[in-house]
């Protein structure tokens, strides 16, 4: 009985609101009738007034034309005539001047022109009425003649007719020309609206002008005169008389008699928007009667279907709940009210000391509270409040899943998340399981880091033990391999024996290296660098073994290789190094090896320069199956034959990836024996400003003898110390602990002090560590002597951990003669003794060096380079020594220390193109700038920019006037 009232009910309302409807529909259609019907009235009086006042500026303007023509005439007179051609180009001149008319004619009493504006008009009369004609010269004001046609145009016209007395009293008639196209024009502007018409006409009817034209009507009488509209300019309806159907007109008369303007607007152009606005309205209000109508229905159908959808919610409550029950993990949802909801027995089996609190409706901190203080919580400690604000913050926070030890040693990963509602829904899932293997996988790990450590540790005992016995070994040959004493026999055992000694160090030097590739312990330290130098002094140190083989070396860099980039310019020395020696040794004899170099593209958003770095050799090549293979340690694919340790290559990979690159192995597809490999390095490098390649000064040998103090606790290494610095001239006192060696220094003569102390760290009793902090502590002047760290120690931190002790250098075993005696004249200050000054260069002293060194005729060399880089090159070789002479002459005379870098651009530059003179006489500069005295270096400055200037003239030379045409630089075989 309630649902029949409530259906009844809708009916009525849905009723209701149709007739609503209707009733409205109604009314504004009517008030939008009389809105559409105001507008077009006012539109159409609007536009005539506005048309109204354009035409009669118009008209007026071409009438006071002509009305100041007397005066201008009067104007050009002379003894009271006016010459015909004179007058002529007046009226020319004013047409030019006037854009309202297009000629202006004055018209003799005989009816032919006497001058006008345009030729054309001077030679026929014009189509003027003579009735309009005769009219003119009797009134004193301007008439109007036409429409006609032009003749010589073809256009509509109309002529302003106006009296005019010639200068000597002869009466005429001034006619100016007006195209109707030009009143249409200036009707324009008044309004482009839809169906609306603007037209001039006379009081008979005939039609002047309208807008828009209309060819067929012009000049000919309409079917209704304007004058039987009402003249005030009151729009009234009428039926149309350029156009079939009803129009809204408005007639206004213009300033010149008999002539009226007609705005007229087409009824159904005015009524157009009503029309749209009606079709719309009855669309939304035919559209509101069928949505209500269908509402009602709707409304009557869902009332009878609420029953049925409240049982079939019952059964979907029913089947998710079961669905939620079947869960494998726990299930739990809280309102927003933060009561709970629902949640399934897997919950409950998760927290089954809280388990009688876990009710519909319960608020989730009491259900926390109550837990904890039943130890539901292993965590929660002895503050309950605390840990219950704590994991309700955490609740509705929507924070990343926390991990939960439960009372029976279980553990549940626990998620929340927030509902758009506000609520929130959990899920309980049990990783007992996998916290078991992450414990499993974490020892595992640390059991690596230990091996991986002790590795660490057992090759840095190992680099120590290894180099303690190399020291003797190697020093020992090198003080036999210069005894003067031996024999040639015994001379060149001795230097096999240092040979052999020298790779055992370099064979230590790849297992560190390896270990520090390893280890991730491998430092690099950017600096600008010149790639391209670098690269050819990696070619220059693997000659000497090609050149054993007769295997070429080729250096092949693009146009586009960046002189200076950043990178660390030990390790990547070390990497090409490997790259070309591994090459060398397995190409045969007679065989080529090229180190190619070029830019992948441009630099990347970060500033990083793509750079591709490419060894190409004509050996055997690598098969594709062990391309990946090779770069792993101990790796030999000949199982040794050619020598070597196998880690080349590896600690090549390692140095490539630390720096952010790649490395790899592909067949030499461009190999004249169809045979060979090429292993390229892709590295991203950042272009740096331009670099001065160091130039290495010679080690500073002491002048005078030296008391030097050595501490170690090998009688070899001693033995070997001893010989190396008593060989060079010094006074030597070997101890053999750090307790000694303090001693030593606090027992010496006051007369003969310890000039430095060579000190091992590893030593028994008292090491080295701890004995130079005992010598820094010392009192006096003993505390500051040098203390050089000579040690088999060779990674980084340990000659950080020299330096925090307070030595002062370090210097890795085995040593090396020369290092030795560098380290100490750095130690000790000794200069090497101060050259004479140089003498007075003269441009005679250079002119015994050829100019140019030539080979093939007159073909300049390009050592490394083929033909055709060579001839691309050739010029950027050029364009680097004129820039570097004209900074070389810009350099003030007062800063010599900026000229050397201008200096070595010039040499190298001069060396790389075979000019001698000019090498020759950049590298006298670049050494001896520094030491000149003024006069002398600027002689020596302009002397060599002379040479200079002579160079790049020679070179200049254009491709047409080698022998064969190319260009004036060539290859070294």
């Amino acid at each position: 009985m309630q649902a029949r009232w409530l259906r009844l009910a809708v009916a009525f309302a849905c009723g209701l609101v149709l007739l609503t409807i209707a009733v409205g529909t109604t009314l504004l259609l009517a008030r939008l009738q009389d809105t559409a019907r105001t507008t077009a009235v006012q539109l159409v009086q609007r536009v005539a007034r506005v048309a109204e006042g354009t035409v009669n500026r118009h008209f007026l303007s071409v009438d006071g034309t002509l009305a100041g023509l007397t005066p201008v005439l009067a104007q050009i007179a002379r003894d009271g005539t006016v010459d015909r051609g004179a007058a002529s180009r007046m009226l020319r001149d004013l047409n030019f001047q006037n854009l309202n008319f297009r000629d202006i004619i004055i018209i003799r009493a005989d009816g032919l022109p006497w001058a006008s504006a345009l030729a054309g008009s001077r030679s026929r009369p014009p189509p003027i009425d003579p009735d309009r004609l005769a009219e003119a010269r009797r009134n004193g004001s301007a008439v109007i003649s036409g429409p006609v046609r032009n003749t010589l145009t073809g256009e509509w016209t109309l002529f302003f007719l106006r009296g005019l007395a010639l200068p000597g009293g002869e009466a005429a008639v001034v006619a100016a020309e007006v195209p109707v196209s030009v009143l249409a024009t200036m009707l324009a502007p008044v309004g482009e609206v839809p169906g609306l018409r603007i037209s001039v006409e006379r009081s008979d009817g005939r039609l002047l002008a309208s807008l828009p034209h209309d060819e067929t009507r012009i000049g000919r009488p309409l079917s209704r005169s304007a004058t039987t509209l009402p003249q005030d300019g009151t729009a009234s309806e009428i039926d149309g008389r350029l156009a079939p159907g009803s129009v809204i007109a408005a007639t206004r008369p213009l300033l010149y008699r008999d002539i009226l303007v007609v705005a007229s607007l087409e009824t159904g152009a005015a009524y157009a928007a009503y029309a749209q606005d009606r079709s719309r309205l009855l669309f939304v209000a035919l559209g509101s009667a069928g949505l209500i109508g269908a509402l009602g229905l709707a409304l009557n159908a869902a009332l009878r279907q609420r029953e049925r959808v409240e049982a079939e919610r019952a059964a979907a409550r029913g089947l998710l709940e079961s669905a939620i029950e079947s869960l494998p993990d726990g299930f739990v949802m809280f309102d927003a009210a933060d009561r709970l909801v629902i949640c399934n027995q897997r919950y409950r089996d998760f927290y089954a000391v809280s388990a009688p609190f876990i009710v519909p409706g319960a608020r989730f901190e009491d259900i926390i509270r109550e837990g904890a203080k039943r130890g539901q919580y292993p965590q929660a400690g002895a503050d309950i409040e605390a840990f219950v604000a704590e994991i309700k913050a955490w609740h509705r926070g929507d924070n990343p899943s926390m991990e939960r030890l439960l009372p029976d040693g279980r553990w549940v990963l626990v998620t929340e998340r927030s509902t758009p509602d506000g609520g929130t829904v959990g899920i309980r899932t049990d990783i007992s399981a996998l916290k078991a293997a992450m414990a499993d996988l974490a020892q595992a790990r640390d059991a690596a880091a230990a091996a991986t450590e002790a590795k660490s540790r057992f090759l840095a005992r190992m680099s120590h033990e290894l180099r303690t016995p190399l020291n003797g070994v190697l020093g020992l040959a090198q003080v036999l391999a210069r005894d003067p004493a031996l024999s040639g026999v015994q001379r060149t055992q001795a230097e096999t024996l240092e040979a052999a000694g020298r790779h055992l160090v370099a064979v230590a030097n790849d297992v560190l290296d390896l270990a520090k590739v390893e280890a991730g312990r491998l430092e690099l330290r950017l600096t600008p660098v010149d790639l391209p130098a670098l690269l050819g002094d990696c070619a220059t140190l693997v000659r000497p073994a090609a050149d054993g083989k007769r295997v070429e070396v080729v250096l092949e860099f693009a146009p586009d290789l960046p002189r200076t980039l950043e990178t660390d310019q030990t390790r990547m020395r070390q990497l090409v190094l490997n790259l070309l020696s591994n090459a060398v040794k397995f190409t045969p004899e007679g065989g080529r090896v090229a180190l190619a170099a070029r830019p992948l593209g441009p630099p990347d958003a970060t500033g990083l320069l793509p750079l591709r770095l490419e060894v190409r050799d004509t050996g055997p090549g690598v098969p594709e199956a062990e391309r990946h293979a090779i770069f792993g340690d101990f790796v030999q694919l000949d199982h040794g034959k050619a020598g070597g340790t196998g880690l080349g290559l590896a600690i090549a990979a390692g140095i490539a990836e630390q720096m952010g690159g790649r490395i790899g192995c592909e067949a030499h597809a461009r190999s004249p024996t169809g045979q060979g490999a090429t292993f390229w390095v892709e590295l991203g490098l950042r272009p740096a400003v331009a670099v001065v390649a160091a130039r290495l000064a010679p080690a500073m040998a002491p002048r005078r003898s030296l008391n030097v103090l050595v501490a170690d606790d090998v009688p070899a290494n001693l033995a070997v110390a001893r010989a190396l610095l008593e060989s060079a001239g010094h006074q030597v006192r070997c101890v053999a602990d750090g307790a000694l060696a303090v001693r030593a220094l606090c027992e010496a003569p006051t007369d003969r002090p310890f000039d430095v102390v060579l000190m091992d760290v590893m030593m028994p009793n008292l090491d080295g560590m701890e004995a130079t902090r005992q010598i820094r502590a010392l009192p006096g002047p003993v505390a500051r002597v040098p203390i050089l760290a000579v040690t088999a120690s060779a990674f980084a931190e340990d000659i950080d951990a020299c330096r925090e002790a307070g030595m002062d250098a370090h210097l890795a075993k085995p040593i090396e003669r020369e290092a030795l005696i560098a380290a100490l004249g750095r130690l000790t200050g000794e200069a090497p003794p101060a050259a004479e000054p140089a003498a007075r260069p003269e441009p005679e002293s250079f002119a015994r060096i050829p100019l140019l060194s030539r080979r093939a005729g007159a073909a300049l060399v390009v050592p490394g380079l083929d033909p055709e880089a060579a001839r691309s090159l050739a010029g950027e070789f050029l364009r680097e020594m004129r820039e570097a002479a004209e900074q070389l002459r810009g350099i003030d005379a007062a800063m010599p220390d900026r000229m050397v870098p201008a200096a070595h651009r010039l040499a190298g530059a001069a060396a790389t193109l075979g000019a001698t003179r000019l090498a020759t006489a950049a590298r006298q500069f670049q050494g001896d700038a520094r030491r000149l005295p003024p006069e002398t270096m600027l002689r020596l400055r302009r002397v060599l920019l002379e040479i200079a200037a002579e160079t790049v003239q020679a070179l200049d030379v254009p491709p047409e006037a080698t022998p064969d045409g190319g260009a004036a630089v060539a290859v070294a075989g």
